[in-house]
């Protein structure tokens, strides 16, 4: 494989980590220098792919919707609640952002099996989010049947059609087309 796909992919496992486990710590700077840097080197001319902003945008806009949702409806509480209370916080959509640095690059292959990471993120949305739990940086409001069966179906239909979709827009649909290179 290429070193790309792997520096793609060290980027979002890193991302991870440093947004949650910061967030657990009260500490937004983490998830910023981590995500900030994957976006700064995945979104450099010459490596940016033309879909990567549609991915980002989807992504990052999804997740602040649904995760919002989890919050309002008393779901989920997320600890580091900035910019707003009663909002998805940043951290998390730092994370929303990372995933969609991932979609044309190392995670690419999914586009055409999107069905299989809706199936896997049903099972594994779960247990990232009791993984942020046990770090302190998600409280879950509701019983643990409950969030499981909310958060693990959600996300793989959201995050199974959005991998579809940034392939479905037609190119001639994108902002610049042809003005930056398919890779």
């Amino acid at each position: 494989m290429k070193k790309d796909f792997w520096i793609n992919q060290a980027f979002f496992q890193a991302s991870w980590p440093a947004c949650v486990i910061g967030a657990a710590y009260g500490l937004l700077w983490p998830g910023l220098l981590v995500v900030g840097a994957f976006a700064a080197w995945q979104l450099r001319p010459g490596r940016i792919h033309d879909r990567d902003p549609l991915a980002v945008a989807l992504f990052v806009g999804t997740g602040l919707v649904l995760e919002t949702i989890w919050v309002q409806s008393g779901l989920l509480r997320y600890a580091l609640p900035w910019p707003a209370p009663g909002t998805a916080p940043l951290w998390l959509l730092l994370l929303w952002l990372a995933l969609g640095l991932t979609v044309n690059h190392s995670l690419a292959s999914f586009r055409e099996r999107w069905r299989l990471l809706a199936l896997l993120a049903v099972f594994g949305s779960p247990m990232s989010y009791l993984a942020a739990s046990r770090f302190g940086a998600v409280d879950w409001l509701a019983p643990w049947w409950l969030v499981v069966l909310a958060v693990g179906p959600v996300w793989g239909l959201v995050v199974g059609l959005l991998f579809r979709t940034v392939d479905r827009v037609p190119s001639e649909r994108l902002p610049g087309a042809g003005a930056v290179g398919s890779r």
